[in-house]
Formats: structure tokens, sequence, C-alpha cells
């Protein structure tokens, strides 16, 4: 069996995610972008969910070419790995699968 992997774009840009915990409770968290691919991103953060962990999450292209508005990314996807990058703890990352994507313009900027 082969597996395909996706090529990966560098691109740094804020994010916001959320998640519902085991209890059911909301939970929201906000990094940015390390790089984005079809099939998902990688999320720099102080807060990661866990592994497997199904979650919603908003990335902001501020400055989209040939256009003056900025457009945001929506991804609905789950948790494939957490990477501690720093030996603090201070940041980590975590890979996320994408389930569905979209593409939006962002109401309100110019």
């Amino acid at each position: 069996m082969t597996s395909m992997r996706a090529i990966r774009f560098p691109l740094e840009a804020p994010v916001t995610f959320w998640w519902n915990d085991i209890f059911g409770t909301r939970r929201e968290g906000q990094g940015r972008s390390r790089d984005i691919s079809e099939s998902g991103a990688f999320i720099l953060t102080k807060t990661c969910p866990p592994v497997g962990t199904r979650l919603g999450l908003k990335i902001l292209l501020e400055e989209a070419a040939e256009t003056t508005r900025a457009i945001r990314v929506e991804i609905d996807g789950h948790i494939l790995r957490i990477d501690e990058i720093s030996t603090t703890r201070e940041i980590q990352g975590f890979a996320v699968f994408s389930d569905e994507a979209i593409l939006k313009e962002e109401i309100g900027s110019a």
C-alpha cells in the first residue's frame, strides 16, 4: 500500500480554532499557521487539543493576490499529531487533517 503525501506550502497567518473537550465544553485557541496543503495544515500554538480531536479552524489570509479583501480558509478536521516546537513547551504545534475546507471572502475588510 502506498501513502499519498500532499505538497505543503509555507504560509504564516493568524489562526483561530475550536473544539469540544471530553465534557462537551467548547474550547478555543489561537496560533499561526506554519504551512498548509490541500489535505490540512500545521498550526503553531500554546494550546493543543489532544490527538484525534475533531476541530474547526479559520486561517485569515489578510491580502490575497489580486483582491482588496481578505480571504479566510475554514477547515473542519481532526488532529493527527502534536509536535513540541520549543524546549520550554511554550510553543507546540499540531497537524490537522482536513475533512472539509472552504475559502470565504472576509466580510468587513478593505
